[in-house]
């Protein structure tokens, strides 16, 4: 069985084997950048790398939607100073602003962050809101299929969908608190907001559906600090509901994104009716024992990662990595996709990943 195959056996819930699916671009890309890739990995592809490593990729096949907006009545200045980048971004409802805290190295850009969220009152968040309902999407097959191709045996096409509207509200927006304030001082205009999200994610899944893509991921970051138990059952478990019956219905897959501590918020997986959930992360780097994951999860849910990027830093003891990756795979598999919760870090151990390609393929064989 292929990599591609076993992919979608699991979420079929076919699969016998498992899966190992480490994200590695941001250890790939840093070493390439710096010119430090170990000297077996120099002059590889990504692709290559991964095949190197006995990997498969989760989303290297990401393509297919083109994302475009409204722009008729709209203006974008994006400022630039020696430490920070101004993004003013101007429409009929008026301007909002995001100042970003840029960090350089050696000449080179390795951290550009928000440091000023845009919206503060009520009025930004009109603003926001009128941005939202301009984002328009538009299927393209032929992308899809380049990409799927260029991927071949490695793994299924995961596509990308939106993240839900309240977590951007505190990832890009507004920040945590400011989001909470918000809600509470004005949560008719919130639920405008909110609203406007939802249209936008039947106009995008209007056109993922014109694509064969059979797994859809969320990128939703739901945390205990982002999304406690109200926020949750109230703003993202109906949307959660909403796309998976959709989906579903047309015969596709979709998981979503939590990472960070979700102790709070696990006992209510099993009520999205979501096919998996990515990035579950175990103490001491989360604040979840495995136990408490499998039983959110039971035997129904795919679970994609769930070694945490710690155990790659060069203090973990490989042996100590590897009894746990035996650990995760006794407990989880068949409905389990291996992989690093959330990715590997730039000075992450690649000998370790190695390792764990090894280690599955003594317990069960590496999928081609």
């Amino acid at each position: 069985m292929t990599r591609r195959e076993l992919n979608i056996a699991i979420f079929e819930g076919t699969g016998e084997g498992v899966l190992w699916q480490p994200r590695l671009e941001t250890w790939i890309s840093h070493h390439m950048e710096r010119g430090t890739l170990p000297e077996r990995f120099r002059g590889m592809s990504n692709l290559e790398i991964y095949d190197a490593l006995g990997c498969s990729i989760r989303y290297a096949a990401s393509a297919g939607i083109e994302r475009f907006e409204i722009r008729d009545d709209m203006v974008r200045i994006e400022e630039h100073h020696p430490n920070h980048t101004v993004l003013r971004v101007r429409t009929p409802v008026g301007e909002i602003c995001t100042v970003y805290q840029d960090i350089w190295e050696d000449g080179r850009l390795v951290n550009h962050r928000i440091k000023d969220f845009p919206v503060k009152t009520v009025k930004d968040l009109r603003v926001v809101t009128d941005l939202v309902n301009r984002q328009q999407f538009r299927a393209n097959p032929e992308d899809f299929r380049r990409a799927a191709k260029t991927v071949g045996h490695r793994a299924e096409p995961t596509l990308f969908l939106s993240s839900s509207g309240f977590t951007e509200l505190v990832k890009t927006w507004c920040g945590l608190p400011n989001t909470y304030y918000l809600l509470y001082d004005h949560p008719a205009e919130v639920e405008a907001y909110l609203e406007a999200c939802d249209r936008r994610d039947d106009r995008l899944i209007d056109e993922a559906l014109k694509l064969p893509c059979r797994i859809f991921n969320l990128g939703d970051h739901a945390t205990n600090e982002f999304t406690p138990p109200p926020s949750l059952k109230k703003y993202l478990m109906p949307r959660w509901q909403r796309i998976a019956d959709r989906l579903h219905s047309e015969g596709r897959f979709v998981h979503t994104h939590w990472d960070g501590n979700s102790r709070t918020i696990l006992p209510f997986l099993h009520e999205t009716r979501l096919d998996g959930v990515e990035a579950l992360t175990p103490a001491p780097m989360g604040d979840i024992t495995l136990e408490q994951i499998k039983e959110a999860v039971g035997n129904k849910m795919v679970v994609l990662d769930l070694l945490p990027a710690i155990d790659f830093l060069p203090y973990r003891p490989l042996k100590e990595v590897l009894e746990f990756a035996r650990r995760v795979i006794d407990m989880f598999a068949p409905k389990l996709i291996l992989g690093i919760s959330d990715e590997i870090s730039q000075v992450g151990q690649i000998e370790k990943v190695e390792a764990i390609s090894k280690l599955v393929d003594e317990i069960c064989g590496l999928a081609d």
